[in-house]
């Protein structure tokens, strides 16, 4: 209990497990207090470095071309029967 108030079901079985050690909180610059496996941004992770930024660009541009193809393929569709 803090300060004698009466703490209620949730807040009394957190307040146990505290007192009991069950729950380790992380060190610092890990999650869990175990090394994260995630090397994206690192001069140790291995293949070539891509930006968010290239990723998305790459793929904006990738829609696009989807988008125009399909556009083109109407059109032609369209003259195609106007012309039989």
């Amino acid at each position: 209990m803090k300060g004698g108030a009466q703490l209620s079901g949730a807040d009394a079985a957190k307040e146990a497990i505290k007192k009991r050690g069950l729950v380790k909180s992380p060190t610092r610059g890990t999650q869990g207090g175990k090394p994260s496996d995630l090397k994206f941004f690192t001069d140790e992770a291995p293949g070539i470095k891509v930006t968010p930024k290239a990723v998305l660009i790459t793929s904006f541009v990738y829609i696009g071309i989807v988008v125009l193809l399909h556009i083109f393929s109407k059109v032609r569709s369209g003259t195609e029967a106007a012309s039989n």
